[in-house]
């Protein structure tokens, strides 16, 4: 059994519970992190990049991408969180517990297609999957017409793994950072 302090690594993997998968789809939607840092530093990139065209580099522009990542992130968090339940897989990134920067940042990339099941053990990611190619082809019904063609929901729906990948290297060397930064 896990104790309160320590933290969650492959090693030590307990599964998730009903109440913390509501957790990680609020926390991923509207929780600090992804309102004040992801969501604006998306918004602007989506923005210094003019994509979608249509909708401008103005404040309305910025407007429309937030709240389109914003939607994003609570379609496919929901869904993969909803299937993941059925199928006994783990949403959340769970550190490696391993020691050197190319085995944790390798374990961190396989991770952002391979998630633990009940069992702890790493397997294809398949809500996952079906969470980022369901919310792409969901968004269609909102975006312009520009991003919503067969290759540009592919593209979305690739975009989606890069940025998991992203976000499970920060997951894995965020907490190192941190740590050095505080002993300065």
């Amino acid at each position: 059994m896990q104790r309160a302090d320590q933290p969650l690594t492959a090693d030590t993997y307990v599964p998730i519970t009903p109440g913390q998968r509501v957790s990680w789809i609020v926390n991923g939607t509207i929780g600090p992190k992804s309102l004040f840092i992801v969501g604006p530093l998306s918004a602007a990139w989506q923005t210094a990049w003019n994509q979608p065209e249509e909708w401008g580099r103005g404040w309305s522009g910025v407007g429309k991408r937030y709240a389109h990542r914003e939607a994003d992130v609570a379609i496919s968090n929901t869904i993969e969180a909803g299937l993941g339940s059925l199928w006994g897989e783990e949403p959340r990134y769970i550190a490696s517990s391993r020691k050197g920067i190319w085995p944790r940042a390798r374990y961190a990339l396989k991770t952002s297609v391979l998630a633990q099941g009940r069992d702890g053990r790493l397997r294809p990611a398949w809500a996952r999957y079906a969470g980022n190619t369901l919310n792409n082809v969901i968004e269609n019904s909102w975006l312009p017409p520009s991003q919503t063609t067969a290759t540009q929901t592919a593209v979305r729906s690739g975009l989606g793994i890069l940025t998991r990948m992203g976000g499970n290297l920060w997951e894995e060397f965020w907490p190192d950072v941190a740590r050095l930064l505080k002993k300065r």
